[in-house]
């Protein structure tokens, strides 16, 4: 390992050694003041039952870096989704574009929610696996218990938890009790939400519960033109039936049916707001990484007929652009096309259990049916070019089978699975080019549409079956070793197909008319995405050639309609060893090794992506060593981390132009590795008064990762006289006499070995950015908080609430330039809680007191613009919570 992971592992180890040994001497010492603390019961930290090691347990005997949160800590610090998690959980930072939720943990980020790929970071709700990223996006409606288990998950939950877990647990029916629950909630941009639940009790074995929301708010970004709306309004409405029957001590089952639905605006699909370019100002042409241009917007079709000046350069010849709106201001648009969110999700889970005396048996099935539909303004201006529609569909099943231990006295404790899962998805991106009417200048200009439009349809299937076991066994008194194996089989199958089979066509042989696509165009029928293994009707010549799968237009078979590609198998297993022991019954400490995968895929093969058909799974080895600690008389928890994570072949998503439009696909780096350390503490002092705080730093890096393109611009070509022969690199031309390329500033760039030459594909030109920072890994991130409940005698309680999360910069793509850095923050968030009595309260709070305002998400778009989505803006609002 290198020198600088030597010294992070030895300060972790060391740290995790003090936090043992200096709570371990101080119970020595301070006896008397342990008594007078358990005197005190409310004095003490409360204990959390998780399930992170597929059964109920306290958070504190968990060997496995785990953050919880109960019902009442979600409702009281106001956690409505998981981006509130942020400052909560050490070493957790969140991403969202659109309605997509990209969190990240320890140098893993949620990077493609497309059809054809597979989530980073698992999310479940009541044991049930969620394959889209949007449903993660959902408002926490009646919820128990939250836990988010940081590190791969490989072995018990399996292929899609590469960089750890977020796991809900909604309320479960109680018997013999009728309760019942409201809260609202009104605020800032015309916020209002009512969550209400009621338990009833319907028998001494059967009780259902119901729960359910409502919600409308205006857009916390303010769009000033008439012709488009705000975005991030907020329009839907949730509600939850839960049946439980436990006709005797030893069955139990749990039925749940729950409907979500979002509509308004939404928040775009990729981005919303333009952060700008990069030109080589001699040239004036698009270079990455060159000089940055902030003001200009370079998307297709955004011309109008002004010469602009470059930074640098008084000269201004050419229409570069129109002008960013509100440059840097992340709250204020200007965009024509008014958006549209569609977001239906409905699921149904039942969960069954047996105790058969020992051993138990328990049953988890779940099905959801979901659906999103968004579009966006695709040039990001008040002017008319065009307009971008996404429609995402799923039909999810999944089976879980478990037979675990149950006797909590044996010295070995167990759990085998069997898992079944099938995911049905269906994705279609359209980019419709409009008659141009160019607002920006007086007279408007009105222009014909930039070129044609785009049309990409995806199809996937993929069926998972997993075996798994994992056992703990005490070898001593307090001194358990852990082995844990699970075997995976993912099956997948994958179509594209394009909007040829049904467009206009013209001339001789037939051409489609790409002008022509709509939002509205399609569906394309079945012929168009061909037959899995057919020999393929395709003449076309162009690099790569046409393969078995692939289905061209009858009438001219050099123009693609769409393939059915072969069917692919990726199996795996993995594993986990540990070993934990209780020094003292308050201080645990243990070590760890295990790994975790994510399956590979497929890319649509139309244009540059056909280069690329194909990725590889991605995998994790990782380590790491923690220590759990309660002292002083349970008024002290210190909670300690440290971690080695070793990734070979991440997934990354990068965007290649595809006409008037870019088109996403995913590509695996080389190497990677990340080593950092996570703390979280907690302290009462005194009744009433709770102070906490979390810190963790990270270093994650790619350490092989070459040959890769820039998001555009990777070379360009520029006059050169003194140049009198032509350039030749391996054989293959790539500047003629007179001019001379020039690569990417600032990067190890060059030609891709393979390309150029004859029978092989155009020139093409990347870089070496091993060393890079992996994208979303801010070093250092963490939180303070406290609360301090007073007691008013027979007027109540009155409890201030104060947190502060901060985050040092870090990068939002691969190639860590200028323009995609976001720069470090602090973000303050205050709550005053005032409770007349135990059954009514009334909350004022303040969310991002400090109004930073951050970005978390960049993705570079068509025309070589940086867009970007940011976090919410400092907001206010009241909530009044009663309880019956």
């Amino acid at each position: 390992m290198a020198g600088q992971f030597k010294s992070a592992f030895a300060i972790g180890v060391s740290t995790i050694a003090l936090g043992i040994a200096v709570p371990a001497a101080a119970q020595d010492s301070a006896a008397g003041a342990e008594a007078a603390a358990d005197a005190t019961v409310d004095q003490g930290i409360g204990e959390i039952i998780v399930t992170s090691q597929r059964r109920e347990e306290n958070l504190q005997d968990v060997p496995i870096s785990v953050s919880a949160f109960t019902g009442e800590q979600i409702l009281a610090r106001g956690t409505t989704d998981i981006g509130r998690l942020e400052g909560l959980v050490p070493g957790f930072t969140f991403g969202r574009s659109g309605q997509d939720a990209r969190p990240s943990i320890r140098g893993v980020r949620t990077e493609n929610v497309g059809v054809n790929g597979d989530t980073t970071i698992g999310f479940f709700i009541d044991g049930v696996y969620q394959s889209r990223a949007a449903q993660a996006t959902q408002g926490f409606v009646d919820i128990e218990r939250l836990e988010v288990q940081r590190g791969p998950q490989g072995t018990l939950y399996g292929r899609n938890t590469f960089g750890g877990n977020i796991a809900i647990t909604t309320a479960q029916p109680k018997l013999g009790e009728t309760l019942a629950g409201l809260d609202v909630t009104v605020g800032q941009y015309g916020r209002f939400r009512t969550d209400a639940f009621v338990n009833l009790p319907v028998s001494d074995t059967l009780a259902v519960r119901v729960a359910g929301s409502f919600e409308r708010s205006d857009g916390w970004v303010e769009n000033v033109n008439p012709l488009g709306n705000n975005l991030f309004d907020d329009k839907s409405e949730f509600i939850r039936g839960t049946l439980l029957w436990e006709p005797n001590d030893r069955f139990s089952a749990a039925i749940k049916v729950e409907h979500a639905s979002r509509g308004g605006a939404g928040g775009s699909a990729f981005g919303y707001k333009i952060i700008g370019s990069y030109f080589d100002v001699g040239s004036r042409q698009q270079l990455y990484n060159a000089t940055p241009v902030r003001n200009l917007n370079t998307r297709g079709g955004n011309r109008d007929g002004v010469n602009d000046a470059l930074p640098g350069s008084s000269v201004a010849t050419s229409d570069l652009g129109i002008p960013i709106f509100a440059p840097g201001d992340g709250y204020r648009i200007d965009t024509d096309q008014p958006t549209i969110l569609d977001l239906e999700n409905t699921a149904l889970t039942a969960n069954l259990a047996y105790d058969f005396g020992g051993v138990t048996l328990r049953s988890i099935t779940g099905y959801t049916d979901f659906g999103a539909v968004r579009t966006s303004d695709s040039d990001f201006s008040g002017n008319q070019i065009a307009i971008d529609y996404q429609n995402t569909e799923a039909k999810t099943f999944s089976q879980e089978l478990q037979l675990l231990s149950s006797d909590s006295t044996s010295r070995l404790q167990w759990v085998l699975g069997a898992y079944y899962f099938h995911d049905e998805l269906r994705g279609v991106f359209i980019n419709q080019q409009l008659p141009r009417i160019i607002r920006n200048v007086t007279p408007n200009l009105n222009l014909a549409q930039n070129g044609a439009g785009f049309y990409d349809e995806q199809r996937a299937t993929t069926e998972s079956i997993a075996f798994y076991g994992q056992a703990t066994y005490e070898l001593a008194d307090g001194l358990r070793v852990t082995g844990g194996l699970r075997w995976t089989e993912d099956t997948k199958d994958f179509a594209f197909a394009n909007a040829n089979a049904i467009l206009p066509t013209s001339g001789t042989p037939p051409v489609p008319q790409g002008s022509a696509i709509t939002l509205a165009t399609g569906p394309v029928p079945a012929s168009a995405f061909g037959v899995k293994g057919a020999q393929t009707n395709c003449t076309y010549t162009s690099f790569p050639p046409p393969r078995a799968g692939f289905q061209c237009l009858a009438a001219n078979t050099t123009v693609l309609t769409g393939a059915t590609y072969d069917t692919a198998k990726f199996r795996k297993a993995t594993w986990r060893l540990a070993v934990d022991y209780d020094v003292t019954p308050d201080n645990l400490l243990y070590a760890s090794v295990s790994t975790g995968f994510r399956s590979g895929g497929f890319n649509s093969g139309q244009g540059p992506a056909a280069l690329q058909p194909t990725f590889d799974p991605e995998e994790v080895t990782a380590y790491e060593v923690g220590s759990k600690n309660r002292f002083a008389g349970d008024t002290v928890q210190l909670n300690l981390s440290a971690f080695y994570n070793r990734y070979n072949s991440l997934q990354e998503q990068r965007q290649v132009p595809q006409g008037s439009t870019t088109l996403s696909i995913i590509e695996n780096s080389g190497k990677a590795r990340a080593y950092g350390a996570e703390a979280e503490a907690l302290w009462r002092p005194v009744p009433g008064l709770e102070i906490g705080a979390n810190l963790a730093y990270l270093n994650a890096k790619y350490t092989e990762y070459d040959q890769v393109p820039a998001p555009f611009g990777t070379s360009i070509l520029v006059n050169d006289a003194s140049v009198t022969a032509p350039t030749i690199v391996n054989g293959v031309q790539i500047a003629a006499a007179g001019q001379r390329r020039v690569f990417a500033p600032g990067y190890s760039c060059g030609l891709i070995p393979g390309t150029g030459g004859t029978g092989q594909a155009a020139a093409a030109f990347g870089c070496d950015i091993s060393g890079n920072r992996i994208p979303h890994s801010p070093q250092w991130t963490g939180a303070v908080f406290a609360s301090y409940e007073i007691d008013l005698g027979s007027l109540g309680k009155l409890t201030p609430f104060a947190i502060m999360n901060f985050s040092s910069s870090f990068f939002g793509q691969p190639f860590n330039s200028i323009l995609e850095r976001q720069e470090s923050f602090q973000k303050l968030d205050l709550r005053l809680t005032y409770a007349p009595s135990e059954n009514i309260s009334v909350q004022a709070f303040v969310n991002n007191v400090t109004d930073e305002r951050t970005i978390n998400r960049f993705v570079w778009g068509g025309g070589g613009a940086l867009q970007a989505s940011y976090a919410p803006p400092r907001q206010w609002g009241a909530l009044l919570s009663v309880r019956f």
